[in-house]
């Protein structure tokens, strides 16, 4: 029968439910020593990790430099709102304003003309003096 050779060694592989990743000389917690090793430590606390990568995040979503108030207006001017009435007709009282309207304006411009024509007709042309 053949025997193993003293250098090779026997690898046996425990599920991950069954490691025990806090006590040192398991597979889980060499697992995790060398993820540990292999990420930079930042010194900064969970909190101030988190608020950076929202920073981040925040970076990378494109920017139109416009207000919020701004922004807010566009979107409601893309989705109108949308009343809809029955005319009632012709508004005869808007008519007659109108005809008042151009009727006053007619009369005042006729005043203005005759008025003008009446004084220039009262001016009586001076002597021309003669040496």
């Amino acid at each position: 029968m053949p025997r193993a050779s003293p250098s090779k060694g026997t690898r046996i592989t425990i599920p991950p439910s069954l490691a025990n990743f806090h006590e040192p000389g398991s597979t889980g917690y060499v697992r995790k020593a060398q993820q540990h090793a292999l990420t930079p430590a930042d010194g900064r606390s969970p909190d101030t990790r988190d608020a950076a990568q929202a920073a981040q995040a925040r970076l990378l979503v494109p920017s139109d430099g416009r207000s919020p108030d701004t922004i807010d207006a566009a979107i409601q001017a893309h989705s109108p709102v949308v009343t809809v009435t029955l005319s009632p007709g012709f508004d005869w009282a808007d008519f007659g304003i109108g005809v008042a309207a151009a009727f006053g304006t007619m009369l005042l411009l006729g005043l203005t003309m005759r008025l003008l024509t009446a004084r220039q007709s009262r001016k009586q042309p001076r002597p021309v003096a003669t040496a």
